[in-house]
């Protein structure tokens, strides 16, 4: 501060009246600084810090750029019009300046850049101003000057950094070794032991003859080699250490079994002796780390075991698993999940459901043979690898056993309860990369196994692999084919059962994709319900189905929905904005369910189609008669529609009872003020029953396929249909129908 005060009065000297009220200010501004500075330092001039704060250090950092900006602005105003004497001062005192300041500042080196910096950069200007050629060459040697003192300072600073370092790392290591003595000194909580030749205790202390169990007085006959010997467990690398006179540290040793073992921590080094070779007894320190010890082995039993029910964890199977594929052991994973363990929980409480996964654990432990290792996996999932070399049960045969082992009743407290299992095998296959790709085989097998039904096992065939292959391209296809436009809604007419005359229209998605070419809804739509776009999906076809009834005036048009987009907050009222965006009457819109949503929670879906109703909003449940089809849930959802599931309609020319059925649900219907729409009509002989049995509307391939609006209209006009039209066949129907009523021997196979 005192240099740059000094330097700053040369300035003036050098400038003289010509620096006018700029000089003044900036000369203020400079002993403002200064003074901040000078006060900082004597405030603290009495203090050794051992460390700065964050806070600290920028402001030492803008206190050194402020300082640079006094000196940057000097030579910018100041050198151009000084006379070439005064040139040759303030060029000498800002280059001072400068390389000193840099230097000073290293232990800062954010200080020290923007201090040298910035002067640079009031230099250069201050050159630039002076318009002389030969200043060019003094700019380019000022930048060449500056650089190099700035490397030169952070190489400074590195230095200093390192040393403070290694200084503070020193007296670190002093502190750790003073307090270590000191714990020796004071609480005795490990033992010092000194050893003879012959080894032979030299050194006693009474914390030594509690730990070794041995009088105080009686110390100096024991033999620590022997005593370790004949106490320790493996003892062997002490005794070996022992032999070669060899040091050794933190040598661990168990004495006892059980509940009363013990463990200590042995460190020592050989006494050189007299004549400075080895062999002059020994020095150490025991350790008592028993209770470490312990907390280890805790810990590792629970890194490797199943807190609930005592099984391996999933870490451990693995393992077990992936060092068994590493030495080409054969071996079989099977992954056992819980049929409808979700049921329990829900019902019984989370206590019990615990309790049912101890019953099964233990059932499982109850099967093992030699060489299985059964684990839980987490929640309901649990596994048993079986790397036995003669087993007494084959893979498949022990999958089934297990299948009904856990399927007896278990009984909890009072209550008896009934859960099921399914289970996926997978070879340890040496094709097989790694144990990631056997825990995939395992879980496609069971997946399989619980989509055919539960309760079964399903070895793992490369078959499902591609399956699964072939699921998650169409997952992840669907966002792109949602964003790039690639769906498209067809339509398939419903008509009148008598008078053949068209009602309404199914609206019915279709998705061509580029290079997999046509996707079937039987495989995007559960796809975009697992990724979570079946929202998105569904408002597309919503959307597209009200613009599309604008221009199908007279019919209604209807929408199949997913029970998960029914469900999401909002729904209803999204469909009210979409009717009037497109100017559509809420009657025209039908939308269409399963009864799976009356599974899922009957009360929400309740409300929602209540609203729809007040909406405007019709709605049909789809698939009528091949779910739950209870009568008070047809009582109490406000339905306007049952659709008769084409499974029905197919078996009608053959079985009397499908016919009773259908003739059943029509009656019913009619009795509860409900229309009825038979699906899936292909024969005039279906349409002849049809008829009899008085069913409202039929749908199907005898009266259209599914097309797109276009060719709907034109189907609708009576126009003959060019090019495909979702398989078009002879059999779609080529008239007006809201105008001509055919006779049934229109529906002949000629036509």
């Amino acid at each position: 501060m005192a240099a740059n005060l000094l330097a700053g009065g040369l300035v003036c000297l050098a400038v003289g009246r010509a620096g006018g009220a700029w000089l003044t200010g900036w000369l203020g501004l400079l002993v403002l600084l200064l003074g901040a500075g000078l006060y900082g330092w004597w405030t603290r001039r009495g203090r050794e810090p051992g460390t700065v704060s964050a806070k600290g250090y920028y402001r030492g950092s803008w206190h050194a750029a402020l300082l640079g900006l006094c000196w940057g602005l000097a030579a910018a105003w100041w050198f151009a019009p000084a006379a070439p004497a005064e040139r040759v001062l303030i060029a000498t005192l800002v280059t001072g300046m400068l390389g000193a300041g840099a230097f000073a500042l290293a232990m800062l080196p954010l200080a020290s850049l923007a201090y040298t910096w910035l002067i640079v950069a009031g230099s250069l200007v201050a050159l630039w101003r002076a318009q002389e050629p030969i200043f060019l060459a003094v700019g380019a040697l000022l930048l060449a000057y500056a650089t190099v003192v700035s490397l030169a300072a952070m190489a400074l600073a590195r230095q200093s950094t390192a040393l403070l370092r290694a200084r503070f790392s020193h007296a670190r290591q002093q502190q750790v070794v003073s307090l270590l003595l000191r714990d020796f000194e004071e609480n005795a909580s490990d033992a010092l032991w000194e050893t003879d030749a012959a080894g032979r205790l030299v050194h006693r202390s009474a914390r030594l003859a509690t730990l070794l169990g041995v009088p105080e007085e009686r110390l100096g006959e024991v033999r620590l080699p022997q005593w370790f010997a004949a106490r320790a467990q493996q003892s062997g690398p002490l005794l070996a250490a022992w032999a070669l006179g060899r040091p050794f540290r933190d040598l661990k040793l168990q004495l006892g079994r059980g509940e009363q073992a013990r463990w200590w921590a042995l460190s020592a080094k050989p006494i050189a002796s007299a004549d400075g070779a080895a062999g002059g007894g020994w020095r150490g320190v025991i350790a008592d780390i028993t209770e470490a010890q312990r907390f280890e082995n805790q810990l590792r039993v629970q890194a490797e075991q199943d807190a609930l029910t005592g099984l391996a964890n999933r870490r451990n199977l693995m393992n077990a698993a992936q060092a068994a594929m590493e030495l080409g052991q054969p071996g079989w994973l099977l992954s056992i999940d819980l049929d409808h363990f979700k049921v329990i929980n829900d019902s019984s409480g989370h206590t019990t459901g615990d309790e049912v996964l101890r019953v099964v654990a233990g059932r499982l432990l109850s099967l093992v043979e030699e060489g299985d290792l059964v684990g839980r996996l987490g929640g309901d999932e649990f596994a048993m690898l079986r790397l036995g070399t003669s087993p007494r049960r084959a893979p498949q045969a022990m999958a089934a056993l297990i299948i009904d082992k856990l399927s007896e009743p278990i009984e909890v407290g009072p209550k008896r309860l009934h859960v099921g299992a399914s289970v996926g095998l997978a070879r340890l296959d040496p094709g097989i990369a790694n144990v990631e790709d056997l825990m995939v085989n395992a879980d496609l097998a069971l997946y399989d196994a619980k989509r055919s039904g539960r309760g079964r096992s399903v070895v793992y065939a490369s078959a499902l692999g591609a399956a699964s292959r072939r699921m998650h391209t169409v997952e992840q296809a669907l966002r792109e084919g949602l964003g790039q436009g690639q769906f498209e809604l067809h339509f398939q007419p419903k008509v009148d059962s008598q008078t053949l005359q068209a009602l309404g229209v199914e609206a019915l998605m279709r998705w061509e994709h580029p290079t997999l070419g046509s996707i079937s809804p039987g495989e995007f739509i559960p796809a975009a319900e697992r990724c979570g776009l079946i929202h998105e999906l569904g408002a597309l076809a919503l959307k597209q189905a009200c613009l599309a009834a604008r221009d199908l005036p007279g019919l209604n048009v209807a929408v199949n929905v997913s029970p998960l987009q029914l469900m999401e907050p909002g729904f209803v009222e999204s469909v009210e904005r979409l009717l009037v965006r497109a100017g559509v009457g809420p009657s025209t819109l039908h939308l269409e369910v399963t009864e799976s949503l009356m599974l899922e929670d009957a009360q929400a879906a309740l409300r929602r189609l209540h609203a729809l109703r007040e909406l405007g909003v019709q709605v049909a449940l789809d698939d009528f008669g091949t779910g739950f089809s209870s009568l008070a849930y047809l009582r109490a959802f406000p339905f306007h529609t049952l659709k008769i599931d084409r499974s029905f309609v197919r078996s009608l020319t053959e079985h009397a009872d499908a016919r009773a059925i259908v003739n059943t649900i029509v009656r019913m219907a009619g009795v509860l003020g409900m229309r009825t729409v038979a699906e899936g009509v292909e024969t005039d002989r279906e349409l002849a029953i049809i008829r009899t049995i008085r069913c409202d509307e039929v749908q199907g391939y005898l009266v259209a396929r599914p097309m797109p609006l276009p060719k709907l209209q034109d189907w609708l006009a009576g126009r003959p249909l060019t090019g495909p039209v979702d398989e078009v066949d002879s059999r779609i129907l080529p008239w007006r129908l809201t105008q001509y009523s055919p006779p049934t021997t229109m529906f002949s196979t000629e036509l």
